[in-house]
Formats: structure tokens, sequence, C-alpha cells
């Protein structure tokens, strides 16, 4: 065989060869490059998976969801629920109790919306949020910490309320003016001295009754801390129940002494006769003793009556009749101790000018004191 045609076969080989390599090498190509698609998807696919796994517990795993729930309980105005979870119990007084709290907390939240808004001072490890009606009072604060009994996938953090407060205002309060001898409740709660904001304050009228007697002085007590408006009643010194007056300009209440006794009519009897004696004694149409009968022996108002230069210099008239006699006011201080304003006219004819009488006032405002068993004059309130 000649060398021409060992070289042709030869070349002619390993082109055989060479193209057997080639179609392997593109075998294998093709394959690694399915695998490696293969596997990018399946990587691809599984990543997508665990990014929206991730996304979506990182989600629910946030604060405000929390927030969103207690918030939930506010707009259901489940009354139960806040009542339940305040960190602290609002005090209440003596005279109220702890429903007090809760018709304070219904009358807040009943007939609003709430929404929640993050505090300044929130942080990322410690989320806190007020809650505040739809129109921008405040009325809650609550902070969140860490729920550890809880396992969240990935490392996130579960939540659950650590302090929870909501805002209350004691924002009612109670003045009283009431004479010492008298109590003074407040919901059917009698209050004391420890309620007074002073000492008794004696009283000017004494002065009107020394030395025989001695008028009540008034006590000033106040009483802050309350939920709801009160009510406010009292008892007399008898122990009978008396008005007590609201004045709302003030915001204050007012508990006068009585009016009514026993024995009231023979004392404005009494009241009447003294003062029509008076206004004659006074017109020098009474002796020069007709007041004594009135007056305790050595009483000081009657020696001031018959000092009274007045009724030297009285004007000359004829005959006068008493009318028109009437209580205008009564006080009862004690059981000896009686104030009246006794008004009466006298109809005085003159010796003068017309044929109808001349109409004299006398507007008498008379202490009353009872000594050894017997109503007398114990001053005159000019």
């Amino acid at each position: 065989m000649s060398p021409e045609i060992n070289a042709d076969k030869t070349n002619a080989h390993n082109k055989k060869d060479g193209k057997n390599k080639l179609n392997f090498f593109l075998v294998f190509l093709i394959c690694w490059l399915v695998v490696v698609t293969g596997f990018i998807g399946w990587f691809l696919f599984r990543f997508n998976d665990f990014a929206a796994a991730y996304e979506s517990q990182y989600q629910d795993s946030l604060p405000y969801h929390t927030a969103e729930e207690i918030t939930g309980h506010f707009n259901a105005h489940d009354v139960d629920y806040i009542l339940a979870n305040m960190t602290s119990k609002p005090s209440v007084t003596v005279f109220e109790d702890e429903s007090v709290i809760r018709d304070y907390v219904a009358a807040l939240i009943s007939g609003k919306d709430f929404v929640y808004v993050e505090t300044d001072s929130s942080r990322e490890d410690e989320p806190e949020y007020y809650i505040k009606t739809d129109d921008g009072l405040l009325v809650a604060r609550f902070e969140l910490t860490e729920d550890k009994s809880v396992s969240l996938p990935y490392g996130f953090k579960a939540w659950e309320k650590e302090s929870f407060e909501f805002y209350t205002a004691a924002s009612f309060s109670v003045d009283v003016t009431a004479p010492e001898t008298y109590r003074v409740f407040i919901n059917g709660i009698e209050l004391n001295e420890t309620n007074s904001l002073d000492d008794v304050i004696p009283s000017e009228l004494t002065q009107y009754v020394e030395p025989y007697a001695e008028i009540p002085g008034t006590i000033e007590y106040h009483v802050k801390g309350l939920y709801q408006k009160p009510v406010v009643t009292a008892v007399d010194y008898l122990g009978n129940e008396c008005s007590c007056n609201y004045d709302w300009q003030t915001d204050t209440y007012s508990v006068d002494f009585i009016e009514e006794f026993e024995g009231r009519e023979e004392l404005e009897e009494y009241a009447i006769s003294f003062a029509s004696t008076f206004a004659n004694y006074i017109s020098q149409d009474a002796s020069n003793y007709a007041l004594d009968k009135y007056f305790p022996s050595g009483s000081q108002a009657l020696s001031y009556i018959k000092r009274n230069s007045s009724r030297e210099l009285y004007t000359s008239h004829g005959s006068v009749s008493i009318h028109n006699e009437e209580i205008k006011d009564c006080k009862v201080f004690s059981d000896d101790v009686v104030y009246m304003e006794v008004y009466v006219e006298q109809w005085m004819e003159m010796y003068w000018g017309s044929d109808e009488p001349e109409v004299i006032p006398t507007d008498a405002h008379v202490y009353f004191v009872k000594i050894n068993d017997r109503w007398l004059v114990g001053g005159i309130q000019y």
C-alpha cells in the first residue's frame, strides 16, 4: 500500500474520533444546562415560596395587629374589656363606689369611633400607642412587649399588652355651706370634719341674742375627686330632712335654717303684738313701759330703744290703728332662738291735710330667745 493511501486512512480515522468527541461534549453541555436550568428554576420557586412566607410572617408579626385588636374593643364599646385590662384601677372616694367608673367609661366611649396612633416615645422593641376618638380626644394609652410564650418562625416576635391606661378624670367637686348643728350628706354618706375647709365660722348674728343665747355658726365643706354630679342632702338639728339649695352660677350648695317649728303660730302672734307695740311706742301712742314685758330684765336692747331721741320729736297726730300685719321671714336657729321679720302698718290720723290716714310701715327684724320657757326679745337688727 502506498504511503498516500495510509495517510488518507489515518486522517479519516482522526476525523471520526474528533467528531465523536464533539458529539459527546455537546450532549454533556446540553444535559448540564438542563440540570442547571432546572435547579435554578427549582431554587427560584422555593425562594419565592420562602420570600412570600417570610414576608407574610413578618407582616403578621408587626405590633400594629395587636394595637388594632385592642382598639377594636373600643369600637365595640366593650366596657368590660377596658375595666378588666386597666393596669391601675382609678381610685374612688368614700362617697362613690366602683360602679361610677363603669358608668364613666361607658359614657365616654358611647357613640364614638376610635383609632390608634403611635406615641412619640414608642420604640421598636417597646411599641406604644394612644387610642383616641376620630375627632382627636385621647382616651387611653397602652404599651406592648414581646410575648415570649409564643414562638414564631424566622425569629420574629409575638406581641402582648404590657400596660394599659384609660384616662379618667374625677372632675366633679362639691362645696357646701351649712349650719354647724346640721348634718350634710353626699350620696347618702355623711360629711365630717375631715371634709371641712376650716373650723366653724361663728355667726355674726349672735350679737343680737347675747348674753342669753348663741346662734350656731356655719361649716364650709369641700369634697373633690368625684366622677359624677353628686346628690347633696341635709337634715336639720332635729334630724328632719331639710332643703339644700344649689346655686348654678357659683356651683355651690347651701343649707338654710328651717322655718317651721312647733309653736310657730303662737310666736307669730307674739311677734306681731311686739311690732305693733313697738310702732306705737315710737310714735308715743304707747306708755313708757309698754315694751318692758317683751324684753328680759336688764335688756340692753330695750335700753337703746328707750334712749331713742326720735320718739320725743314725733309729729303730733290723732288716733292710730294697726293693719296689714305680716310675718315676712322666719329662721329657727335652735329650740331657744328664732328670728322673725315682722311687718305692720300704722294708720295714723293727722291733724292736717287729707282725710285719709297716714300709713307708717314698721319692718322689724327681731330675734326671740326662750328664757325659762318664755319667749322674749333678745335683740333687734336695724
